[in-house]
């Protein structure tokens, strides 16, 4: 087995240098040309094939599919639009932070692809080592954005074969240096509803005269509430949550609409649909029984990201050799959403979590917290994960052939992202 830590570390001041660049220049969902384009560089200069898919990210090549196996190696792009501090959840300054008002990675995704990037030029030298092929997969608008579904559609449109996928999330609720490899459920799916409630509007002294949306929210937002304990099983978890409520401009004066909006998170699918359909009939009900009407718009479920198990049982045997058993861990899986769980569901592999909590350093925050930092030093182990997985992988790891999607990419979406359906017009 090669020594993928040390080949890592001979490329961790690139590693390092290129994550602050990305920090310091981020990019919300499909509006990341810069980044995009610097990456292109790179790859340029390694002199590694790829292709810039529109509005999807950056596919890049390596190694000879001809010769065996192909491994896709994973990394978002995109930042959040929200104002970073200075300094982390410790108080302590930052190494870097945006120097772009409003926007920020503090989601990690400056690191994912700059391990990426650090893999790209660890192996642009190694290619004849390559059993097989290695794709970079460089994915725009995973937060939300719904981009991915312009990578999928040129990967099927152009026979790209994939055997196993891997990617990876810099965690903060593991201990920096550790691993944790799920074995099967790794994050929820999600479902999410918007809906507008029309009442008519009226003096609050005759409210007679009027019908009340905020009325006939409350009784249908008690009612949702309920959906999770009826119609899912209760071994499967799932969590609810209305997350925004408009109505009204004045204490006396009853609105004419409301407006709301929330999610469902859970990991069984099936569940999701009946709930789904309940949630639909619960808000029309209700409008009715309140004489309101209404508009909905009801998207998902999405599917969970879930770990192919073979695959996952490989990986931690492979880590395990490679950087010592003691560096993986476990975690219970998560209830929130990743886009890579549609990747996952088309070519079966894992996904992981990489550990950069450091409470003496301060960098304790969650993704998406403006205090959110990241232990630079831990990003080598990252890139070395990567290779490990892809190497070894294509040396000799599981059969993945007869769990791989081989449909039709049109149908998939029209199943499990129907709202992405905009790619195929």
């Amino acid at each position: 087995m090669l020594d993928y830590l040390k080949i890592a570390t001979e490329q961790e001041d690139y590693i390092i240098a290129m994550r602050r660049e990305f920090h310091r220049h981020p990019e919300v969902s499909n509006n990341e040309e810069r980044t995009v384009s610097r990456i292109c560089e790179e790859l340029d200069k390694m002199e590694i094939p790829y292709v810039n898919v529109p509005h999807g990210g950056v596919f890049a090549f390596l190694g000879d599919e001809k010769k065996g196996k192909t491994v896709l190696l994973r990394a978002d792009i995109d930042a959040l639009a929200m104002q970073e501090s200075d300094v982390n959840a410790g108080g302590k300054k930052k190494a870097v932070v945006s120097e772009i008002p409003g926007v920020a990675h503090t989601c990690g995704h400056d690191c994912h692809t700059a391990m990426l990037l650090g893999v790209a030029k660890a192996l642009s030298t190694r290619q004849n080592e390559i059993n097989g092929r290695i794709v970079l997969m460089f994915e725009r608008g995973e937060e939300g954005g719904g981009n991915l579904v312009y990578l999928h559609k040129w990967a099927f449109e152009n026979q790209l074969k994939v055997d196993t996928s891997f990617g990876m999330h810099v965690f903060p609720f593991i201990e920096r240096g550790k691993i944790c490899v799920f074995d099967d459920i790794a994050m929820a799916g999600a479902m999410g509803f918007e809906v507008k409630i029309t009442g008519k509007t009226a003096h609050g002294s005759e409210p007679n005269v009027g019908i009340s949306p905020i009325d006939c929210f409350v009784s249908m937002y008690s009612t949702i509430q309920s959906l999770r304990m009826k119609y899912a099983s209760p071994f499967q978890p799932m969590v609810f949550s209305v997350g925004q409520v408009h109505a009204g401009t004045a204490n006396n004066i009853i609105p004419g609409d409301l407006s709301f909006g929330g999610s469902f998170r859970l990991y069984n699918y099936e569940d999701g649909l009946k709930v789904k359909a309940e949630l639909e009939k619960t808000i029309k009900d209700t409008a009715q029984m309140y004489n309101c009407t209404v508009k909905c718009d009801l998207f998902g479920p999405s599917a969970g990201l879930v770990n192919d198990k073979p695959c996952s049982l490989f990986a931690k045997q492979v880590f395990g050799e490679a950087f010592g058993k003691d560096v993986l861990v476990n975690h219970d899986p998560l209830m929130g959403s990743e886009s890579h769980s549609l990747t996952a569901k088309i070519w079966p592999g894992t996904y992981m979590m990489l550990g950069i909590n450091d409470e003496e350093a301060g960098m304790t925050a969650n993704p998406h917290h403006e205090c959110h930092d990241v232990p630079e030093d831990v990003l080598k182990l990252g890139a070395a994960a990567h290779m490990c997985y892809a190497f070894e992988s294509l040396k000799g790891g599981p059969e993945t052939d007869s769990r791989i999607f081989k449909g039709d990419i049109k149908k998939f979406y029209e199943e499990y992202s129907p709202r992405s359906l905009y790619a195929f017009e």
